[in-house]
Order: structure tokens, then C-alpha cells, then sequence
């Protein structure tokens, strides 16, 4: 391999020397270093097509430090979508166009997208909740169909801008997260409010409607099970670790950035379901696990990892509540799970390995 065959660009958004989960990339870069990978960061912003170099940081000396990179063999895209990333597209595409790049994986586009793909597969499919583009239409046939709903963001993260609707004798009761992540509640009396309500939260802003499942322990605190799965150094499917994620009571989301936390997910089980459903639960999440990254695959392009949201209703029904291609790694050291830990950061650059020795 030629020294640059040999490199692993980590791609993310920089404001000069800032840029997010630099521990993460240290440990990438630590591990890359054993393997014989030169590891370093660098946004898609600052390359120079013509002398195929990138203006980038690398650690070293226990710093990070900029630099002038030969662009790399291999990408490993941790850009993450959001209301600026307009800004990064087109030099994320032009490098994806590259004959001499390979991405570990491309990302997912959108929550519509990606349930779109899933609805392919008749087994999967049977893991969807019923899932429709907001209108107020659909809005209207949800809650007469279902008895309540939930609205969400296309592209949101972190439960920003999750809205559960109940109709109610006096109305409708309203509950979520603002854009900024706060919890809020309130009462709308009319269809005409909720109209109103609903055209103002989404401003422009496209956002999915789906039925409110009941996603909360017996005493009402929101929870939903973050199972990461990635490829290895031989180039498959693994499933790296697995969490439950508790919400804040006066929150319908379990996100950790709402002021969550992480538990292990077999004591939880144990505590919330009885063996028989706690058995199911666990088969179900193991087949899912296994069967949804390479469907995915197949239908979208290479993947490189997957932070799969599951949610387990209070029957203990199975429901693909999200599918992450950009997962975060947090919950494994909330548990203490050191293996899951390890082997969260590892991996990619295991597989990095693995393409540019089949390259």
C-alpha cells in the first residue's frame, strides 16, 4: 500500500481548529496508529482538488495539530446532517464521485428515506409503525385511526421537536420538546388552534406523523433500546452492544441530550417485563439486529455502522423506532460496558483495515 492508501480521513465539520467528539478521534487515532493507518481530521470544506491535498489536524505530541494532507484513501464520514450541512454538500459529494476514494459508508439521509427503504422488506416492515409525511390531513386520520400521535422532524435529532397530540374532552393536550431541546406542554382548544399550532411549531420545516406508542416503564418514564451495529475487520455485521436509554419523565423521548441516562438492558428487562416476554423481546431485537444492516445495505449503498433505536411498548411489542448511520457511542460508558466500548471505536478502523487491504 502507498502511504496514502494507508490513511484514514476522518471527515467533520471544522470552525478552524474546532470540531466535535475530538476524544473519539483521538482513540481512532491511537488505534490507527498501532494498526500502521495515519489517522487524521479534516473538513470537506478545505480540500484542494487540484493538488488532491486537505488542510487538516492530526494528533500528535499530545496535541492536535494542523497540517497539509495527501487527500486519503479512505473516508470515514462523520459529518452530521442539520440545518447548516447545505453548506458541506457539494464537497461531500464530489469526494463520494472520486474514483480513488472509498467511504467506509455513506450516511442515511432522512427518517421519510430511510422508512421508505425499510417498508421494502416484508419483515422489517412488520417492525414499522404506520409512518406518513405531516399533514394535517394525515394529522386528522392518525389520532381517528390511532386515538393520538406523534409528530417528529425529518431530519431532527436528539428528540428536538417531538410532539405527542391527544384529543382530549376539552381539546387537545400537547407535549414535547421545543427547537431548543426544552420540554413544553400545553392545551389547544380548537381544531382550528391545533392547525395553528401545528403550521407554527413546523415553520417550513417537514416533519413525519406517526401514532404515539406507549414507550414509557409502568411509572412513566420514557426508555427505548440503542443497539449499535457495525462491520468488523472482516468486513461483516456485528452487533457491537446494546442499552436502554432512560428519558426524563416530563419528556415523551428518551434521548440522552434531554437529560437522560444509560442502563444495561437485561436487569432492566428483568424488572419491566415477565421471562416470557422478557425471551421474545430479546429474540426479537437479536433477529432485527441482524437482518436490518444488510437489508439496509442492499438498498441504500456501504454502510459502516448503524445505531439502531428500538422501542418496546408496555404489551412489549417491538418497534423500529430510528436508524442512526452516525451513532454516538455514550451510552456503553454510562453502563459500563467495556467491551461494547472498545469494540464501538475499534471497529471502524478494523474495517478501514480491512478495505484498504482489498483495494
Amino acid at each position: 500500500m502507498t502511504s496514502n492508501q494507508k490513511s484514514l480521513g476522518i471527515m467533520t465539520r471544522c470552525h478552524g481548529s474546532h470540531f466535535q467528539e475530538k476524544a473519539y478521534y483521538k482513540k481512532l487515532t491511537l488505534i490507527g496508529r498501532k494498526a500502521g493507518i495515519h489517522v487524521f481530521v479534516f473538513s470537506p470544506r478545505q480540500v484542494d482538488f487540484a493538488s488532491r491535498t486537505v488542510a487538516g489536524f492530526e494528533y500528535r505530541d499530545g496535541a492536535w495539530r494542523s497540517g497539509t494532507f495527501p487527500l486519503p484513501a479512505v473516508i470515514y464520514d462523520r459529518c452530521f446532517v442539520g440545518p447548516s450541512y447545505r453548506h458541506y454538500k457539494p464537497f461531500v459529494e464530489k469526494l463520494q464521485n472520486d474514483p480513488q476514494i472509498t467511504f467506509l459508508g455513506h450516511g442515511l439521509s432522512g427518517k421519510w428515506q430511510v422508512h421508505q427503504m425499510l417498508s421494502k422488506s416484508p419483515e422489517l416492515a412488520a417492525w414499522l409503525p404506520p409512518t406518513e409525511i405531516l399533514t394535517m390531513s394525515a394529522l386528522r386520520e392518525m389520532l381517528e385511526t390511532h386515538g393520538s400521535a406523534v409528530i417528529k422532524p425529518i431530519a431532527g435529532t436528539h428528540g428536538s421537536g417531538v410532539v405527542r397530540i391527544v384529543p382530549t374532552p376539552n381539546g387537545y393536550e400537547i407535549a414535547g420538546r421545543d427547537r431548543k431541546n426544552e420540554p413544553f406542554s400545553c392545551t389547544i382548544r380548537t381544531v382550528e388552534g391545533l392547525k395553528t399550532f401545528v403550521t407554527g411549531f413546523t415553520a417550513g420545516r417537514t416533519f413525519l406523523v406517526q401514532p404515539y406508542l406507549s414507550l414509557h416503564t409502568p411509572d412513566g418514564t420514557p426508555f427505548d433500546v440503542r443497539v449499535l451495529v457495525q462491520k468488523n475487520g472482516l468486513g461483516t455485521w456485528e452487533t457491537t452492544g446494546k442499552a436502554v436509554r432512560l428519558g426524563d419523565k416530563r419528556s415523551i423521548t428518551s434521548n440522552l441530550h434531554g437529560g437522560g441516562k444509560a442502563v444495561p438492558l437485561g436487569p432492566f428487562l428483568a424488572r419491566h417485563y415477565q421471562p416470557k416476554t422478557q425471551a421474545r423481546i430479546k429474540q426479537q431485537i437479536d433477529r432485527l439486529a441482524a437482518e436490518l444492516p444488510p437489508f439496509l445495505e442492499r438498498v441504500h449503498g456501504r454502510l459502516v455502522e448503524l445505531g439502531i433505536d428500538v422501542g418496546i411498548d408496555t404489551a412489549g411489542s417491538v418497534w423500529i423506532i430510528e436508524v442512526n448511520s452516525r451513532p454516538g457511542r455514550t451510552v456503553f460508558r454510562m453502563i459500563d460496558d467495556p467491551k461494547a466500548r472498545l469494540h464501538s471505536i475499534t471497529h471502524p478502523v478494523r474495517y478501514a483495515r480491512y478495505l484498504m487491504k482489498s483495494m
